[in-house]
């Protein structure tokens, strides 16, 4: 009898029966959390978002950082963090892109905060547009600061108006 307690004690704690409702911390495959912000009892919400952003990376690996989970008035959840697929160890700071996961939306979207150029080609406008879209996505589901993707949005309009303007002369 004190062998088969011994073994339910020992046995959830190495992660032989999972997560099933046992509140243990455990990571998504290739999946690294560099600071500590893995929240101590994930839910399956969490576990399958961070497993979606692995798999998005080419080489199923990625590290994320300053992971933090709250509700949105519909009682859904929502995960922010920041994710990077550098594969250095540790990842450099600036490979790290914001990202943000909807319970019940199709997964994680993930910001790629890339500087916009001071001129852009015209068939370029759609893509930087498109990243814009998902700075405002995460800024409605609180993963960005409020304001970001207006900041976004006037650096891009600058540069599409300075362009409209090169083009008349």
């Amino acid at each position: 009898m004190k062998r088969f307690l011994a073994l339910c004690a020992i046995l959830p704690g190495l992660g032989v029966f999972g997560t099933a409702g046992l509140g243990l911390v455990t990571t998504a495959s290739g999946q690294t959390v560099v600071d500590g912000s893995m929240p101590k009892a994930p839910t399956p919400f969490v576990s399958s978002s961070l497993k979606a952003l692995v798999s998005r990376a080419q080489d199923k690996h990625a590290a994320v950082r300053h992971l933090s989970v709250h509700e949105t008035v519909e009682k859904k959840q929502v995960l922010c963090g920041e994710v990077s697929t550098d594969p250095a160890s540790p990842p450099s700071e600036g490979s790290f892109m914001q990202f943000g996961a909807l319970e019940g939306s199709d997964g994680p979207i993930v910001f790629e905060g890339r500087d916009i150029p001071a001129a852009l080609d015209f068939r370029e406008v759609n893509q930087w547009i498109n990243y814009g879209a998902d700075m405002e996505d995460l800024e409605e589901m609180g993963c960005a600061p409020e304001g970001s993707y207006r900041a976004y949005s006037d650096k891009l309009n600058k540069v599409l108006q300075h362009r409209k303007v090169d083009g008349l002369r």
